[in-house]
């Protein structure tokens, strides 16, 4: 995701396939920043309904391994579910970026739907589930440590009995 003057980008466009398999032209400085924000805010939110979700499965009685072959062959599928299922059902919680570091694409989203007047209520509670497993100590843990909040709500593990 690439922002600035389409000229500069193609004088540039070799160095950036040596780093990038996919180099896509989003508009003005900084529009490639702002497209890197929407899709990780989409990851982030999705991983927060799944650290909701997932115990509550357990809770109600589900295997959790079938429960994930389920999302990641379904419709629940995405990348955060690919990536992280197999861990969280592991009990695995350092393959990925640690959450205080990822906290702070929250706060930008914040900051770009308050300064654009946009309601932002899926965002504003994916927000307070990072927040809630950050105040639990776990933000040097990944993402997908998220889901501990959830399972001490519920007193269930979305773990693999395998």
């Amino acid at each position: 995701m690439v922002g600035g003057e389409t000229a500069v980008l193609e004088q540039h466009r070799e160095k950036l396939r040596s780093v990038a398999s996919k180099i896509l032209h989003v508009g003005p400085i900084g529009a490639g920043q702002l497209a890197k924000l929407i899709n990780q805010l989409l990851f982030d939110v999705n991983m927060a309904a799944l650290a909701e979700i997932l115990p509550m499965s357990a809770k109600l009685g589900l295997d959790p391994d079938q429960v994930a072959e389920i999302v990641n062959s379904g419709t629940g599928r995405s990348h955060a579910s690919e990536f992280f299922l197999p861990n969280i059902l592991r009990g695995v919680f350092d393959k990925g970026y640690p959450m205080k570091a990822a906290y702070k694409d929250l706060i930008a989203g914040a900051e770009v739907t308050s300064e654009n007047g946009f309601p932002a209520p899926v965002l504003a509670a994916a927000t307070t589930t990072y927040q809630q497993a950050l105040a639990q100590g776990l933000g040097a843990q990944d993402k997908g440590a998220m889901i501990k909040v959830y399972e001490h709500l519920v007193g269930a593990l979305f773990r693999s009995k395998k």
